[in-house]
């Protein structure tokens, strides 16, 4: 029989364990750069035979066990547009979120100095910028939504009340669209933006 005192000796010194890890962190750049004596924001267009292909994005990607969220976001802006890591200025972090799968997603500010335009067409299709005056004037399109749970053909709808008829509660999520003359952004691109626009306009 398992007494106090022993339970007292394991559990001595323990520190909160996630039963759901994060499965991957990722980082993004919203970065700005000068265009005609204003501020512009930068998007890719990932490549089409990529994940996600076509879709409009911030550059970014994992981040590594040897780097912190804000390297990996300059590294992998360095990379994606085939810049120096030096001519990237990272400003300050913005916005935390969880993806899809659980992935986290963190997300800097920065500017890009001395951009010409460049990319790594293996995983950028091109680039456009769109002005901050613009998203000044343009709010985005809301729609509401939900994520819902998803079982597995075996799921064991025997040992639930409510069998298949179960009220799974679904997660509420709000969707933004940025409709611009580049494409439209959606997604957790839409979202960061959303929330990095309200801090800086």
């Amino acid at each position: 029989m398992t007494s106090l005192e022993a339970i007292r000796s394991r559990i001595t010194g323990r520190k909160t364990e996630e039963i759901r890890p994060v499965r991957r962190r990722n980082a993004v750049l919203i970065p700005l750069i000068e265009e005609d004596g204003e501020l512009s924001i930068l998007f890719e267009v990932r490549q089409a035979d990529i994940r996600q292909g076509g879709e409009i994005c911030f550059p970014g990607g994992m981040v590594e066990e040897t780097e912190t969220p804000s390297q990996a976001a300059a590294r992998e802006t360095a990379e994606e547009l085939l810049i120096p890591e030096d001519s990237i200025e990272v400003l300050a972090p913005m916005h935390r979120m969880s993806g899809p799968g659980g992935a986290q997603i963190d997300s800097f500010l920065g500017v890009l100095h001395g951009y010409t335009g460049s990319y790594s067409a293996e995983e950028v299709d091109h680039v456009f910028t769109v002005p901050l005056s613009w998203f000044a004037q343009h709010a985005p399109r809301l729609s509401e939504g939900a994520m819902a749970v998803e079982t597995a053909e075996d799921f064991p709808y025997d040992c639930i009340p409510g069998g298949r008829d179960y009220p799974w509660r679904k997660i509420p999520r709000t969707f933004y669209f940025y409709e611009t003359e580049g494409g439209v952004i959606w997604g957790m691109t839409a979202e960061l933006l959303y929330h990095c626009l309200k801090v800086l306009l």
